[in-house]
């Protein structure tokens, strides 16, 4: 199983758009579903597209913290950055970088902070058969 940070870096998400986010309390779980998740299985994507997952979740795991900033926006576009923060423990923290855009095409990014310790990615419908590496 590839560390998380190391996962974070084998999923390409540029052009890519944040459909919805679920924030799971029973499950300590902060799901992220994106029209279309690639895997970068080289050094850099190049239009690799066999291994897409259309409508796809970015799972983060055993979650103890969650934020938003600015916060009462809800992300519903474009993905940017995500930023690896490192580990503390035994969970890592990340930065991703995701976009609210408004009816009046007024575009603001959402920082959004996850601490976990896992991530995966998730087919829809196929919660048990989660991708790790």
């Amino acid at each position: 199983m590839m560390k998380p940070n190391e996962f974070l870096t084998s999923i390409y998400l540029g052009d890519r758009a944040c459909k919805a986010i679920v924030l799971d309390g029973w499950k300590d779980e902060v799901k992220i579903q994106i029209d279309s998740i690639s895997r970068v299985r080289g050094e850099h994507w190049d239009y690799y597209t066999d291994e897409d997952v259309d409508d796809g979740f970015l799972v983060f795991e055993g979650v103890d913290h969650v934020s938003f900033d600015p916060p009462g926006l809800i992300p519903n576009d474009a993905i940017g950055e995500i930023e690896f923060l490192g580990y503390k423990d035994d969970r890592f923290t990340v930065v991703i970088e995701l976009t609210h855009g408004d009816e009046d095409s007024k575009y603001t990014t959402v920082r959004t902070t996850i601490r976990a310790k896992a991530v995966a990615i998730e087919k829809p419908g196929e919660e048990g058969a989660r991708i790790r590496d």
